[in-house]
């Protein structure tokens, strides 16, 4: 098991590096007090100490096969087609609303707290 997971990087450095993650950008305490060129690449922005990264936190969303299980726990006949044909479609309509993908919300949440540092520093007043 070891050896499967060498390549593997084993710090929120790599695995963002690596894109293996999604991460939330923040000014750091020197970011909030200095103004910086926006043109400037966030890995620059990083290395002086004015951005830093922490990893979005996943959400476990209950996926349909569970809701089914649960479903059929009920004991009716409806809670056991459900779990025969479990399909997000049908979820659904259960549910009354449409399931985001998970995936493009981490992304969002990542482009938002990028574009939010790089606003932030281009109209920061420098400290004096």
């Amino acid at each position: 098991m070891t050896e499967a997971f060498t390549p593997f990087p084993d710090s929120w450095a790599g695995i963002r590096t690596e894109g293996l993650g999604y991460f939330a950008y923040s000014l750091t305490a020197k970011g909030r007090k200095t103004k910086a060129d926006a043109s400037k690449s966030l890995e620059s922005l990083i290395a002086d100490g004015l951005v830093q990264f922490d990893p979005v936190v996943y959400e476990d969303f209950l996926p349909v096969s569970a809701a089914g299980i649960f479903q059929s726990n009920l004991g009716d006949e409806a809670a056991q087609d459900f779990v025969a044909s479990p399909n997000q479609q049908r979820f659904e309509q259960d549910l009354g609303a449409k399931v985001l993908n998970e995936f493009d919300h981490y992304a969002g949440i990542e482009q938002a707290s990028i574009a939010e540092c790089l606003n932030t520093l281009s109209h920061a007043e420098a400290a004096e």
